[in-house]
């Protein structure tokens, strides 16, 4: 699947994804809170802005460069696009808010944490897409040839995983359940669209892969050498 039709796909997706995203927090009110004893014993701490905030180039280099499989990346695709659809619907049915931390920006990590602020005016928490694009990326780099290639690549991404989750709640932008919740619609979807998309044999595995070009390469080149 050549390079530049995975672009083409991940930039409609988000185009889609950000535009819903905006429109939603503009028009749905701040009805509902799901805050805990958790939620309040847990500290404020800016530092984890940074891996909160490297969701976005994350999903497009997993997505354009290490899913090389078009089956698996139509599957990660598909998934990302249906999580978006619960997600938003859950946004509108249950508009949440969490409470911002009145504080004074006196770092860079502070300052990017009030970015991140004036960006989501916090209406929309239930469930967390940081938390299900994470792991959705999780699932399909776990599943890829590049992961069987690069010893602790998977591990690497499950403790990213992990680190976007830890940061929703650090930085005040989503509560507890909401992470439950992200990760239960990630996997839902995940899982359900693999399940599809071998149940119909959409995206035939014998010729999905760069792996299998390469290998039908060089039995062309061999059968080459072999004539001469």
């Amino acid at each position: 699947m050549p390079v530049l039709r995975k672009v083409n796909y991940m930039f409609i997706f988000g185009v889609f994804n950000l535009f819903t995203y905006f429109l939603i927090q503009s028009y749905v009110s701040n009805e509902y809170s799901f805050m805990t004893p958790l939620d309040k014993a847990i500290p404020f701490m800016p530092e984890f802005v940074w891996i909160y905030q490297s969701l976005l180039p994350v999903i497009a280099v997993t997505m354009v460069l290490l899913v090389k499989s078009k089956r698996l990346f139509f599957n990660t695709f598909w998934a990302c696009l249906a999580t978006t659809f619960i997600i938003h619907l859950f946004w509108i049915s249950f508009p949440s808010f969490y409470p911002r931390p009145d504080f004074i920006p006196e770092g860079i990590s502070e300052a990017l944490v009030q970015i991140s602020y004036d960006i989501d005016n916090s209406s929309n928490t239930f469930p967390s897409g940081h938390v299900a694009f994470a792991w959705i990326m999780f699932f399909g780099v776990r599943d890829s040839q590049k992961a069987k290639e690069v010893q602790g690549l998977a591990r690497l991404y499950l403790l990213w995983a992990i680190g976007v989750s830890l940061s929703t709640l650090a930085i005040k932008m989503h509560y507890v359940v909401d992470l439950a919740g992200g990760f239960a619609v990630a996997s839902f979807c995940f899982y359900t669209m693999r399940e599809l998309i071998k149940r119909y044999n959409w995206y035939a595995t014998e010729d999905t892969s760069y792996e299998h070009e390469d290998v039908q390469n060089s039995k062309k080149q061999s059968q080459i050498e072999e004539s001469l």
